[in-house]
């Protein structure tokens, strides 16, 4: 039996995360074609995808002078189990038939990369082991606080604050613009609701307070400081999360004596992505409650504050369509 075949994909030496082998090609098994049942792809780990789909390719049966509806086109996308990463692997290709002969028709060697992103921040989504129904709950979800201060903000907020500044940093998670800015000759105080946060801060040693949970609805929301302690207040991506922003920016204004600083995500970079279906990964936090831009954002807090001005900061690693920097944060500078 002669059998004609080509495979489109995957190519020699092209590289492919394990968990996504897509191959398309087309067979044509002459006089047997009609018990030509399946399409497998075989490795050294075994099986690892098949098709029992075929469909007409006009190309090719106008290249073999075929009739017009000879399903000779194959798709299958194939997945590699954990084990096969960062390695060069021999992909056989066989065509089966319904008396149960097998005929490899074409070999070729991909690279498979060595991270499969299982172990990323949304990983389960790309772990072929994971079958359960995904549901809103698995893709929104509470992100981690912040291990480390960004040193973009870091120099915003050195440059804004005033010199030698007492700081109440509101919202600060585990602490992680404590160093820096006590480096930069800041007394740096933070205060933190979660409890978590609170047990790592003390176990780190940093300076803290405990915001006290409201004990009824209509108590006003307080942080744990006196009237005008402060020479600033900071929050750094925390307003997103507030529930009730108006509140909180009004302890804000009222424990600092000089400025506040906030940073925030910045929506204003979906309408630019939105022709490539892409946006930023802060539109998956189930806690953002609140979403701005400089727009909004200003409308807030000039609410609140004698002079409000506000700049963006952290490029975001896609340009827009025309490569332009999209910066993801906005980074307000408020005058007590």
């Amino acid at each position: 039996m002669h059998v004609r075949q080509a495979i489109d994909q995957p190519t020699a030496g092209s590289p492919h995360y394990r968990q996504r082998i897509p191959v398309e090609g087309w067979i044509f098994a002459d006089d047997r074609h009609p018990q030509l049942c399946r399409i497998s792809l075989q490795t050294t780990f075994g099986e690892i995808g098949f098709t029992r789909f075929f469909f007409v390719r006009p190309d090719v049966c106008r290249a073999l002078d075929l009739p017009p509806t000879v399903a000779t086109g194959f798709r299958l996308l194939a997945v590699l189990p954990p084990s096969a990463a960062d390695l060069e692997l021999p992909l056989e290709i066989r065509a089966e038939f319904t008396d149960g002969s097998i005929i490899p028709v074409s070999t070729v060697t991909i690279r498979v990369l060595p991270r499969d992103f299982t172990d990323r921040a949304y990983g389960n989504l790309a772990n072929p082991e994971k079958t359960g129904q995904l549901q809103r709950k698995h893709i929104h979800s509470v992100g981690y606080p912040a291990e480390q201060a960004s040193p973009e903000c870091v120099d915003l907020l050195t440059d804004y604050l005033p010199p030698s500044a007492s700081v109440m940093d509101a919202g600060c998670g585990i602490g992680a613009y404590c160093d820096p800015l006590q480096s930069r000759g800041f007394s740096w105080t933070g205060c933190e609701i979660d409890p978590s946060s609170l047990r790592r801060l003390a176990r780190d040693g940093r300076p803290h307070r405990a915001i006290r949970r409201r004990l009824f609805p209509w108590l006003p929301d307080r942080l744990p400081a006196h009237d005008g302690e402060f020479d600033a207040a900071i929050a750094i991506e925390v307003l997103e999360h507030v529930r009730r922003p108006e509140a909180f920016l009004r302890e804000l204004k009222r424990v600092a004596r000089k400025r506040a600083l906030l940073s925030v995500p910045n929506m204003e970079t979906l309408p630019f992505f939105a022709d490539r279906l892409v946006a930023p990964w802060h539109i998956l936090a189930s806690d953002h409650v609140n979403f701005y831009s400089r727009f909004n954002l200003r409308e807030l807090l000039e609410r609140h504050f004698r002079r409000v001005e506000i700049i963006d900061y952290g490029r975001q690693p896609l340009n827009s369509p025309d490569d332009l920097p999209l910066p993801y944060h906005l980074f307000a500078i408020c005058e007590i």
